[in-house]
């Protein structure tokens, strides 16, 4: 078993890519999500500080929440900065707005992720 093999059993997540689409719709353009990366197996990692863990970062009549994480999944993949990402981990769904750009290895990549989500 190599390092690599070694690495991949231990993602528990799916993850889903989305990028954004233009179509005319009823004569209008309109702006779409579309899924072009779908259950591709990963892992999501929580940062060490407390931005990275989601703390509620403005309060008011809806709190602001925002933070970082890290998701890892196979080299093979393609994501493009900017694209919309969707986790499933441990029974628990994640949809972050925006990844940066992959930092590629030979046994995995690592992207960070943003979410932005009212309390």
């Amino acid at each position: 078993m190599g390092l690599r093999s070694i690495i991949e059993a231990t993602y528990e997540g799916r993850l889903t890519a989305y990028r954004r689409v233009f179509r005319k719709e009823n004569g209008r353009t309109v702006q779409k999500d579309e899924a072009y990366l779908t259950e591709q197996p990963c892992a999501l990692s929580w940062g060490g500080n407390y931005r990275q863990r989601g703390a509620s970062l403005k309060q008011g009549l809806l709190p602001e929440i925002q933070y970082e994480a890290r998701v890892f999944l196979s080299p093979d993949a393609e994501i493009p900065a900017g694209s919309r990402i969707v986790v499933a981990q441990n029974g628990v769904i994640r949809d972050f707005v925006t990844c940066g750009e992959a930092v590629k290895y030979p046994t995995h990549q690592e992207i960070i992720v943003t979410r932005e989500d009212k309390a």
